[in-house]
């Protein structure tokens, strides 16, 4: 199949899959979030809009290591350390170079992409704890070098004092962040309801069976690391400029829990699960601010209600739903028996 015929049908089934997806439940309340999102600066105050703006970025972040582990099956723990090398490569090109920060953007995105190559091309022949036990390494040693190399990225006290994006146009960066990560989001629908996405859950489930059946499975899997590393590298240059200083903590493991566990709480490998666990971890996060400053104990406590009473996420899938509805009706039965005894 040519690549012109590849394209044409993966926008064609992307076409048919996103008209028949916002049509349903989910589609609808995406939409009024969308919705609420375009409206945000009109009616929100500047704080709540920052946290609006924060929960945009992690969105694009935690979708891109989503896509890894949720649908490939690879649990990466370098993702953070790829948020952050595209964070500094972003700024970097940008102040020290006079690359123009959206063109900037792409070059960090790119180079993260580029930068998680040295440990992929020979660690993905790993699965399982033995992929996440030599990505954590290469994390360390991302964040190590970034402490070391103080004439490039300014050792522990952080790279600051670049020119804000939009000559530090709040609103006008809020809408520029909200189309790309919207935009990116697309890409990967499209890409998870094309033969890619196909490939890449049969990886998930059994790999050998996927190479059986003819797949190159260790290139789908290179491609898609590729994928999630520059997106999360562009997440990371967005919270460059959101932020405007970008310091170790950010590359550190600290980081690449709180991904984690918004994606496992939202619902890993379901699209809508990053969005849902985004909202639902920053969220209650905010509401709590002031109430409960240790923000790791209430991750930790929606991370085990989770996973005992929604195993799927809070966006799991249609199956869950159903399987809780017959506990649920499995219940109420019983329960109305026990009242009839009694009587």
């Amino acid at each position: 199949m040519s690549l012109a015929e590849s394209l044409r049908l993966t926008l064609s089934r992307t076409q048919t899959r996103l008209s028949e997806d916002l049509l349903g439940p989910k589609g609808v309340i995406f939409a009024l979030g969308v919705l609420f999102a375009l409206g945000a600066p009109f009616f929100l105050r500047q704080f709540h809009l920052s946290v609006t703006l924060q929960i945009l970025i992690f969105i694009l972040a935690v979708s891109s290591w989503n896509l890894l582990a949720g649908y490939f099956g690879m649990f990466s723990f370098t993702h953070a350390a790829l948020y952050g090398v595209g964070a500094y490569a972003t700024v970097i090109c940008a102040a020290e170079f006079g690359i123009p920060p959206v063109l900037a953007l792409v070059i960090g995105g790119l180079l993260a992409g580029l930068f998680s190559l040295p440990i992929t091309i020979p660690s993905l022949r790993l699965s399982g704890s033995y992929l996440a036990m030599v990505t954590l390494a290469f994390a360390e040693i991302i964040h190590l070098a970034v402490i070391t190399f103080r004439d490039v990225t300014n050792g522990p006290t952080g790279y600051t004092g670049f020119a804000p994006m939009f000559g530090g146009d709040r609103i006008v960066f809020y809408y520029f962040v909200l189309v790309l990560v919207l935009a990116l989001l697309l890409v990967q629908y499209a890409l998870l309801v094309s033969r890619f996405g196909l490939i890449a859950r049969a990886i998930r489930e059994a790999e050998d069976a996927a190479q059986m059946l003819g797949n190159d499975t260790y290139r789908h899997k290179l491609v898609g690391f590729f994928i999630g590393s520059s997106l999360a590298g562009v997440a990371g240059g967005l919270q460059a400029y959101n932020i405007l200083i970008i310091s170790p903590p950010m590359l550190e493991l600290n980081q690449m829990i709180q991904f984690m566990a918004m994606s496992i709480i939202g619902g890993l490998g379901t699209f809508s699960g990053a969005i849902v666990g985004v909202i639902a971890v920053v969220g209650v996060a905010e509401l709590l601010r002031g109430v409960i400053e240790q923000r790791l104990l209430i991750w930790g406590l929606l991370l085990m209600l989770v996973i005992l009473f929604f195993p799927s996420g809070l966006a799991g899938s249609a199956t869950q739903r159903d399987i809780l509805k017959q506990q649920f009706d499995g219940f109420t039965d019983r329960f109305s028996d026990t009242e009839e005894r009694d009587k």
